[in-house]
């Protein structure tokens, strides 16, 4: 097992720059998540760091190996594809074990090593399967297990649960955690879900433009973000933001009639902030602001409500399972200021209370 250190990264594509200057310390046997929008230079980095895109600057370190100019099998890593790329004319003993016979490896320790991962996979029924015999939930299992046969430092993967329904997607979240468990192998995952970014990783990585914007737990940059855009990016349904300005010491919140929240901070020159808060942390109650409700979710356990303020922004309140509240219905809104958090309304840094 092995951590991977990202020292000044950059990469180039003639005089478009995908990832500007970029440090990163990925401790020994973490599973670390890259997370961010389309374009944002998540796979380009992983990518980086398999070998399969070269350096423009930089040095990248797995273990105490600098790795920056070595050919992608020589890295110690092994990658799993969103595409599987399974070889259609093999069966899933003979894709498991390719790699290793290239490499010359003894047949009876190829063997060994092809039966522990289909074990540790619940494979074993499906070795002499050809893939197109698969699900595709099974596929993406027999492209990991050619990545565990390998015994590589760190494992990669590139959204490999992107092609999956949404029950597999649920399933193979649960395998990849218990997988890393089991074997405690440095993982790094790149996705652009949320979700699986909350679910599966000791850290996340939350890119922007090639660069980072923030890094930590999961539940440390859900309930603390730097910026606007961390705030956002991460929380499904994704957090409110409200305009808001300072007036005689407090925020006034313009598109909610009569909110305002207290706030022990400096104000920004402009006078200008933006407001958010989760679904979840809104409070219904027989006083507050009112708001009309456009639409109404109803999904058993949870139940949303979905506005659109003045300024043309959605607005998402969880009614706490409330199943007597109807599309077109008004309720009155308390915002607790334990868990509003404001930002900047031009810099969308996150401006904290004062101590």
């Amino acid at each position: 097992m092995s951590g991977v250190t990202l020292k000044k990264v950059r990469k180039d594509y003639g005089s478009v720059v995908a990832i500007p200057s970029l440090d990163l310390e990925i401790e020994n046997g973490e599973f670390c998540v890259f997370v961010g929008p389309s374009g944002c230079g998540k796979s380009t980095l992983l990518r980086t760091i398999a070998g399969l895109e070269d350096l423009t600057e930089g040095q990248i370190v797995i273990g105490d190996q600098d790795v920056s100019d070595r050919h992608p099998g020589q890295r110690g890593v092994a990658m799993v594809f969103q595409n599987y790329a399974l070889y259609p004319h093999m069966s899933v003993r003979q894709n498991m074990a390719y790699a290793l016979r290239l490499a010359g490896e003894p047949k009876a320790e190829i063997k060994k090593k092809v039966d522990r991962a289909a074990e540790i996979l619940g494979l074993e029924a499906y070795l002499d399967r050809k893939p197109a015999e698969l699900s595709g939930g099974q596929r993406q299992r027999v492209a990991i297990g050619r990545a565990i046969v390998r015994n590589p430092k760190v494992f990669l993967f590139d959204e490999p649960l992107s092609n999956l329904d949404a029950e597999l997607r649920t399933r193979m979240r649960l395998e990849l955690s218990e997988l890393h468990q089991a074997l405690g192998t440095t993982m790094i995952y790149v996705t652009h879900d949320q979700v699986e970014a909350m679910t599966l990783a000791d850290k996340i990585v939350v890119l922007r433009a090639g660069r980072i914007e923030q890094v930590g737990r999961p539940l440390e940059l859900y309930d603390d973000p730097v910026n606007k855009f961390v705030a956002g990016f991460l929380g499904s349904p994704s957090m409110n933001f409200l305009p808001a300005r300072w007036a005689d010491g407090r925020l006034v919140l313009e598109d909610l009639e009569g909110a305002t929240l207290s706030m022990a901070a400096k104000a920004p020159e402009s006078g200008k902030a933006i407001v958010g808060i989760r679904p979840e942390h809104l409070e219904i109650g027989p006083e507050g602001a009112p708001l009309k409700l456009r639409s109404v979710e109803q999904l058993g356990g949870v139940t949303y409500g979905y506005a659109i303020l003045p300024s043309g922004q959605e607005f998402c309140v969880d009614l706490k399972g409330r199943r007597d509240i109807r599309a077109g219905d008004t309720v009155t809104l308390v915002i607790p200021e334990t868990h509003a958090l404001v930002f900047d309304a031009e810099t969308e840094n996150r401006i904290r209370p004062s101590k």
